[in-house]
């Protein structure tokens, strides 16, 4: 079995949109031993029976668990002992997951990254960390002259996207500080053990269906944007970094699977988007390092 499922892995923030979406696909189809989904609310009733249902198919549906905790509180034993059980996280909790997070949102974020960051880096059972970080932490090109798969890692960051969705004006930067001073964390953490770190600048994935046909200006789920031709190029920004869900799925099987030993370093930062034709987003070393491989395009 692969070093980084041999114990189990654990997900943060596992009642939310990408969360529960990954949840539900390892429970159906990951060799794990283990699974444990973390997350600040109690889960509701039938979230757990929905997920043991799942794991019939392949496993052992008592290799599940929900576990409320919190991991704003380094503190927390129920989360802390988790993390020295179990091989792999995928950490998406954050106080606020959509850009118009507050600086107390932001702070909070920052502070959940760094305890289970600090926590898995000091386990010895923990191979790999999964950051959801996000593609606002690139924000600042929007409005760059910048050509198709010219947007790679690489670039000097451009945290915060700022955007009109025709009701409202918006800016991301706060939101955006937060995934970008989780990056940072992981690759020093990166550099000083054993641990390997994947971080995944996501682009958008919506919450459930996730059809390109609601992609829009409005930029995120909490907004509303009207059909205005003066806001062509902001659609276009938002629908060109479209994660369809089957693509979401793949790139995370594969950031939590991939050996390292091809990497430059222990801590890899990829973007995450779909396929998209004549998008701005590089791939390359998404590609490259993690065989990533979408199938889907949002013009198709």
């Amino acid at each position: 079995m692969n070093e980084t499922i041999q114990n189990g892995i654990a997900v943060t923030g596992a009642l939310g949109n990408l969360g529960w979406k990954l949840l539900c696909h390892l429970a159906e189809h990951s060799a794990s031993p283990r699974l444990v989904g973390l997350d600040l609310r109690p889960a509701e009733p039938g979230r757990l029976e929905r997920l043991q249902t799942l794991s019939e198919i392949h496993a052992d549906p008592a290799r599940i668990e929900l576990l409320t905790c919190d991991l704003g509180d380094f503190h927390d034993a129920r989360w802390r002992n988790v993390i020295h059980e179990v091989s792999a996280v995928v950490h998406f909790a954050a106080r606020n997951p959509f850009p118009e997070a507050t600086w107390d949102d932001a702070t909070r974020s920052m502070d959940m990254t760094n305890h289970i960051s600090q926590a898995s880096a000091d386990s010895s059972t923990l191979k790999r960390f999964v950051f959801a970080s996000s593609n606002h932490v690139m924000g600042r090109y929007k409005d760059a002259n910048i050509g198709a798969g010219q947007l790679h890692t690489e670039l000097e960051a451009g945290v915060g996207t700022r955007w009109f969705t025709g009701q409202k004006e918006m800016d991301s930067t706060i939101y955006a500080t937060a995934k970008f001073a989780g990056e940072r964390q992981c690759r020093m953490l990166g550099q000083k053990g054993d641990t390997s770190f994947v971080c995944v600048r996501i682009g958008w994935c919506q919450p459930g269906e996730n059809l390109p046909g609601t992609l829009s200006a409005a930029g995120t789920p909490t907004q509303h944007s009207d059909p205005d031709p003066g806001l062509d190029q902001t659609n276009r920004w938002f629908k060109e970094m479209w994660l369809s869900n089957r693509d979401f799925l793949h790139l995370f099987d594969r950031a939590l699977l991939t050996e390292s030993l091809e990497w430059p370093e222990n801590c890899i930062v990829v973007n995450g988007m779909s396929d998209n034709m004549q998008m701005a987003w590089d791939l390359t070393r998404t590609r490259r390092f993690l065989d990533y491989a979408p199938k889907d395009d949002v013009y198709a």
